[in-house]
C-alpha cells in the first residue's frame, strides 16, 4: 500500500466522529461546569428543547438521547487522549509543533481533492495528528532503525514527499450567475463570508463548514480551467471574481498559500524511521492496549 495513503487512513479514521463529540462534548461540558449542578439538573428536566404542534421535547430528555447515542465513544476519546499524555510524560516523549506541522502538509498533500466526507476542523485534525504520532513514538520506542534503511527509503520515495502548491479555501457555490454577483458584491462590502457560505452554498457539505473545504492542490480538477490562475492572484484574504464550472458558479476565499516543497532527508529522518519501525511491530496498536498498563476505569467496565 503506498505509504502516504496509508498515512492518511490511519489518521484520519474515526475524524467525523470526533468532529461530532467535539461539538456534543462542548454542550455537555457547557452545563456540567455548572456552579449549581442541582440548578443545572432542575433546569435541564423543565427546560424545553423543542416544540412539535405543542408537545415538547425536554432538554433532560435530548441530552439523555445524545449519552447514549456517543457517550460511549466520546468518553473512550477522552481516556485515549490522557492515556497518551501520561505515557508520553512516563518515557518523556514529546511531539514538536515542527512535526506536527510537517504531518498535517503531508496530510494535506495527500488527496489531490476535496473529501467531502472527511471535511474536518483543522484543530481537531492537529489533536488526532498529535495522538497518533505520540502512539507511533510510544510503540516503536525500542525499534532500532539503521540510517542506511532510512536513507534507501527516502531516496526511492522522494516523490511521497514532494508537496504541490496548495490553497487553503472556502467557497460559495450557486446556480444562478447573478446570484453569485450579487452575493461577492456583498462579501466585497462587509458580509461575512462564512456566514453567507452556510446560508446561500449550494454545496451542502462545504456550506455547513462555512464554506471551507480545506488545502487544495493547484493542479487539482476542483481547479478546473482558468479558476487556479485566477486563485494565485488572490492575497490572503481576498476573494475570487465568480468563476463559472460545471454550470455553476463559485466563489472563492483564499485563506493561505503553502508553496511547493521538497522535503529534505533531515527534514523527515524522523518520520521514515516511525514508518519502517512501524512495519516491524508485530500487530497494530491502540491507546486502549495501554489500558491496563495505566490502570484505566469507567462506566463501561467490561466493554472496549
Amino acid at each position: 500500500m503506498d505509504a502516504k495513503v496509508r498515512l492518511k487512513r490511519s489518521v484520519l479514521i474515526g475524524l467525523i466522529f470526533i468532529l461530532a463529540a467535539a461539538n456534543l462534548l462542548t454542550l455537555l461540558l457547557y452545563f456540567t461546569k455548572s456552579e449549581d449542578a442541582s440548578g443545572f439538573a432542575k433546569l435541564a428536566g423543565t427546560e424545553t428543547a423543542a416544540s412539535i404542534d405543542g408537545e415538547s421535547i425536554s432538554r433532560e430528555s435530548w441530552m439523555y438521547e445524545m449519552e447514549q447515542r456517543y457517550g460511549k465513544e466520546v468518553l473512550r476519546e477522552l481516556i485515549n487522549q490522557k492515556v497518551m499524555d501520561q505515557l508520553a510524560a512516563k518515557y518523556d516523549i514529546k511531539v514538536t509543533d515542527e512535526e506536527l506541522d510537517k504531518e498535517i502538509t503531508l496530510i494535506k498533500s495527500v488527496y489531490n481533492t476535496y473529501d467531502r466526507d472527511l471535511a474536518v476542523d483543522d484543530e481537531i485534525l492537529r489533536e488526532r495528528v498529535r495522538m497518533e504520532l505520540l502512539l507511533e513514538k510510544v510503540v516503536t520506542k525500542d525499534v532500532v532503525i539503521p540510517l542506511e534503511e532510512i536513507e534507501r527509503y527516502y531516496e526511492e520515495n522522494q516523490e511521497q514527499y514532494s508537496i504541490p502548491e496548495m490553497f487553503n479555501l472556502s467557497q460559495i457555490v450557486s446556480a444562478s450567475h447573478k446570484e453569485a454577483e450579487q452575493i461577492a458584491d456583498e462579501v466585497k462590502d462587509g458580509s461575512s463570508f462564512q456566514a453567507m457560505a452556510m446560508e446561500l452554498s449550494e454545496d451542502a457539505p462545504s456550506a455547513v463548514q462555512g464554506g471551507n473545504i480545506g488545502y487544495i492542490p493547484a493542479d487539482s480538477h476542483i481547479l478546473a480551467g482558468d479558476s487556479a490562475k485566477e486563485i494565485e492572484s488572490l492575497d490572503p484574504g481576498s476573494i475570487s471574481k465568480v468563476i463559472e464550472m460545471d454550470g455553476k458558479f463559485y466563489i472563492f476565499l483564499l485563506h493561505d498559500k503553502l508553496e511547493a516543497e521538497q522535503y529534505s532527508l533531515e527534514d523527515v529522518k524522523g518520520q521514515i524511521h516511525r514508518r519502517l519501525a512501524m512495519e516491524q511491530v508485530e500487530k497494530s496498536m491502540k491507546p486502549e492496549d495501554f489500558w491496563k498498563e495505566l490502570d484505566v476505569e469507567w462506566f463501561y467496565e467490561g466493554s472496549l
